[in-house]
């Protein structure tokens, strides 16, 4: 069933066209800027180290597949890191391929990223964090 929209813009000077002009705004800040990757990568491996930072700059995906020992280390900038929010870190609890539990840390204030699982499986992060 279409809605006929003409009788409520009809006495409205380029009515539809603002509509459509605001209804693109938002759709536009909900969308993503490009992939940017991960500073500084320490003993992680290339693939899957990714962020990205949705366009009203609200929230940022990061993206990582963590290998090895899960000693490594990257930063997010910290023109992102210091917009998290949180005090001093924030942690990122995820599950190892080994079904274990593994977890990244955030720090705010320097944007070094560290990571903790118990084995050598792979852990593959992917979460939404808002940015105030």
């Amino acid at each position: 069933m279409a809605i006929n929209f003409d009788p409520i813009f009809s006495g409205m000077q380029n009515g539809p066209e603002k509509i459509k002009e605001n209804f693109d705004k938002v759709n536009n800040g909900l969308g993503w800027g490009p992939q940017q990757k991960f500073l500084n990568l320490n003993g992680m491996t290339g693939n899957f180290d990714y962020y990205r930072i949705r366009n009203d700059g609200n929230e940022v995906l990061i993206t990582l597949y963590v290998t090895g020992d899960g000693t490594g280390s990257c930063y997010l900038p910290t023109s992102i890191s210091k917009r998290i929010g949180y005090s001093l870190s924030m942690q990122i609890v995820r599950r190892t391929d080994n079904n274990g539990i593994g977890f990244m840390n955030i720090n705010t204030d320097t944007g070094k990223c560290t990571f903790h699982k118990p084995d050598g499986s792979g852990m593959y992060i992917q979460a939404l964090v808002p940015l105030v």
